[in-house]
């Protein structure tokens, strides 16, 4: 994790920075250094007991790994908000979250959220959808 989140914070030099306000690297930097420290912890805080692994962490990750190529492959087609309403509760049950309630939190929370704080707040353009864009029906187009 520590050489992946360098390797993403060298890599964000290259976005370009146009205008004034946040750059657009800034969130790029943050999320690498996040990952850079989080990997920090897990080296830390290792444990060599073999009882402390988890024998399912595999299946986890091919099914985060399958996830994010299929999330790729709707954004494309039906656009940031259906694709993020839809992957967004699979991601979170993926990493532990059980509860109905949370989960349907997670479907309108995180789009929601997402979109205000990148589209709406940094003025980054989302991916429309090409046969479908959840954007375009509720702006009106």
């Amino acid at each position: 994790m520590i050489v992946v989140g360098l390797g993403f914070f060298t890599a964000s030099f290259e976005i370009e920075v146009l205008g004034e306000g946040p750059a657009p690297r800034v969130f790029p930097m943050a999320g690498a250094l996040l990952i850079v420290t989080l990997g920090g912890f897990q080296f830390i805080g290792a444990r060599t007991d073999p009882e402390s692994r988890s024998s399912g962490k595999g299946l986890h990750l091919l099914g985060l790994a399958a996830l994010s190529a299929a999330y790729v492959v709707a954004i494309t087609h039906v656009g940031y908000l259906a694709s993020t309403a839809v992957v967004a509760p699979v991601a979170l049950w993926l990493f532990g979250v059980r509860s109905k309630f949370g989960l349907a939190l997670g479907l309108i929370l995180c789009p929601v959220i997402y979109h205000l704080i990148f589209f709406e707040g940094l003025g980054v353009f989302p991916p429309y959808g090409l046969q479908f864009d959840l954007l375009d029906m509720i702006r009106g187009y």
